[in-house]
């Protein structure tokens, strides 16, 4: 297994993970360009495309001990942050009306977080439940600091899209099956992020407002309007 599969999780291939990193930061870039409440200059758009493109490896770093962090190590994550950044600036409205491309990447990126996330807090030996711990918040928590910058609630703690139960699936499925084998936990980790994000949006699934059991499960957002 090991000669046929990549183990993308701790080995993962630098154009995989920039490519990671630049649609986060593209989407964070988006998220200043366009935002007409408030009006960031390039310097609050960089900030952003910063925060969304390595936010999540910072957090990850950070709580397990691994610095400097690793996307400071090489140059080349600090680049792709600036060439999503360029794009941004020059094509950002035709970046936006490609939303079934952006949500395919976007799906990968947060798989890619969230694998990464829980292999290397498994590697460093924290139990099952921490690593997931790790994967999630290395999942979004660009997002969140975006949002605290932009003084909103963070989306995954409103009733939303279930990004947050995106990734703990994810990164359950890989801690699963890392116990396996940890090769087949990084394909078989991305490929659930993807498989479970399209039919998250093909089918407006939701999370529920949290005011009594049934808010473990999920709705579909046609209805999320009917119910408590």
């Amino acid at each position: 297994m090991q000669e046929i599969l990549p183990d993308l999780a701790t080995q993962t291939p630098l154009w995989l993970a920039l490519l990671t990193v630049g649609v986060n930061a593209v989407v964070g870039a988006l998220r200043a360009s366009s935002d007409d409440e408030h009006h960031w200059d390039i310097v609050g758009l960089s900030t952003f495309a910063v925060l969304m493109g390595l936010g999540g490896g910072f957090i990850r770093d950070i709580l397990l001990g691994n610095t400097p962090v690793e996307s400071l190590r090489t140059p080349w994550y600090l680049v792709t942050v600036l060439v999503g950044i360029g794009l941004v600036l020059l094509f950002g409205r035709r970046i936006s009306g490609a939303h079934q491309l952006v949500a395919l990447l976007n799906s990968v990126a947060l798989g890619l977080f969230a694998v990464t996330g829980t292999a290397y807090a498994l590697r460093a030996d924290l139990p099952i439940v921490s690593a997931v711990f790790v994967g999630v918040v290395s999942a979004v928590g660009g997002g969140v600091l975006v949002s605290v910058i932009k003084d909103e609630v963070p989306e995954i703690l409103l009733t939303s899209a279930p990004n947050a139960l995106l990734a703990l699936a994810v990164s359950g499925v890989y801690a699963a099956t890392d116990v396996w084998e940890s090769q087949a936990a990084g394909v078989a980790g991305i490929a659930s992020a993807i498989i479970a994000n399209y039919l998250a949006q093909r089918f407006g699934i939701r999370t529920r407002r949290a005011t009594n059991p049934s808010a473990v499960l999920l709705t579909r957002k046609d209805s999320a309007e009917y119910l408590d």
